[in-house]
């Protein structure tokens, strides 16, 4: 039986976290079919547990930002790259006709989160490693990140209301950064 919530090869899904399970996509891309599979708190490896539902589906195009609750939660940047290379593999071998978009991740805004852990050349370390990835695996990589940044090389206060989350502003810079993708 067919579900509005099901996948088709028609569908472009987004699959990642908290920032992907907030995007409004029927506000920022009408008429399109999008699927939404962020969960909040997600990391890599639980999407690659729930990856299967996708790699069945074989949609149109995936749009994949996965890492930052990862960072978060204490793994290393090599531990991290390798799954989101393992998520990337798995779509590309399982779902050949898919058109895969790997997008960056976001800074951080660190004085808003009150933290001092210098996670941002984390991220960019990260981000410079997929970026690696995606054209030794030929798909595409969107760097998000820069178009985020302030002069101090965290998040600008504009697109964000906690230092990691975005804000309207935030979505409506993403939702323009990709639109020409969808």
């Amino acid at each position: 039986m067919y579900s509005p919530d099901h996948i088709s090869s028609n569908d472009i899904v987004f699959l990642g976290d908290s920032l992907t399970e907030l995007f409004d996509f029927d506000e920022y891309f009408p008429g399109k079919f999008i699927k939404n599979r962020g969960i909040s708190g997600d990391t890599a490896p639980q999407v690659i547990y729930r990856l299967e539902e996708i790699l069945k589906s074989s949609p149109l195009s995936l749009f994949l930002m996965i890492g930052i609750n990862d960072i978060f939660n204490g793994y290393d940047n090599s531990t991290i790259n390798k799954n989101q290379e393992k998520i990337i593999k798995a779509l590309r071998e399982r779902c050949p006709g898919t058109r895969i978009y790997v997008q960056s991740l976001l800074p951080v805004n660190e004085s808003v989160l009150l933290i001092d852990e210098n996670i941002n050349p984390i991220i960019f370390d990260i981000n410079d490693n997929l970026r690696a990835s995606c054209k030794k695996l030929g798909v595409s990589y969107i760097d998000l990140h820069a178009d985020f940044l302030n002069d101090h090389g965290q998040m600008d206060e504009a697109y964000t209301y906690d230092g990691a989350h975005l804000s309207k502003k935030g979505y409506e810079l993403w939702a323009n950064l990709i639109r020409k993708y969808l």
